[in-house]
């Protein structure tokens, strides 16, 4: 079975989403599935004949997470702090910290990707998950160019991995004839 491709860069780094809406679940009697582009977010449907997934609640991100190791700097209303961000997609991170921070604050990021280049500035990420020192956040506002420069590392890290970068993501059965 050929690996699904994006139609917007052509990539396959695609990870099956959660269908999203009426026309979605009826589209999938007729294996018409959602995916969502790892790299560029493009979302969109492909027909995957005689296959069916299985459906796999513990997960509902539209990304798929990159363990990393980088430093991180943030700030918000009434919050200030740095730490190391241990996971990052194109929809978020998860970062190890001692500062004080709440579920629902709006931070500015500065990911410090490498030594040698200038940190990728998050406008706007909400803290959608606390744990004890630790916190996930979702991008919600960047520049363009800034996306871009982030969409650049994380595709390196994906080809590092190889094209399949979750596979608890995409897991089917083909449909045995009875």
């Amino acid at each position: 079975m050929a690996q699904v491709k994006c139609p917007n860069c052509d990539r396959e780094f695609v990870r099956r989403v959660s269908r999203s809406g009426i026309l979605e679940i009826l589209l999938s009697y007729f294996y018409v599935y959602p995916f969502k582009c790892q790299l560029c977010g493009e979302r969109f449907r492909h027909r995957e004949w005689g296959v069916r997934y299985i459906r796999v609640e513990t997960d509902r991100r539209e990304y798929d997470r990159v363990e990393m190791n980088f430093p991180v700097s943030f700030f918000g209303q009434d919050i200030k702090g740095e730490g190391i961000v241990i996971n990052v997609s194109m929809g978020g991170c998860t970062l190890q910290t001692q500062a004080k921070v709440e579920t629902g604050a709006i931070l500015n990021l500065s990911l410090q990707l490498s030594k040698d280049v200038p940190p990728v500035i998050v406008d706007a990420g909400a803290v959608r998950n606390v744990r004890e020192g630790i916190i996930g956040v979702e991008f919600l506002l960047w520049q363009q160019s800034e996306r871009e420069r982030l969409q650049l590392f994380v595709r390196g890290l994906l080809i590092g991995r190889g094209v399949e970068p979750d596979p608890m993501a995409n897991r089917r059965e083909p449909l045995v004839p009875r």
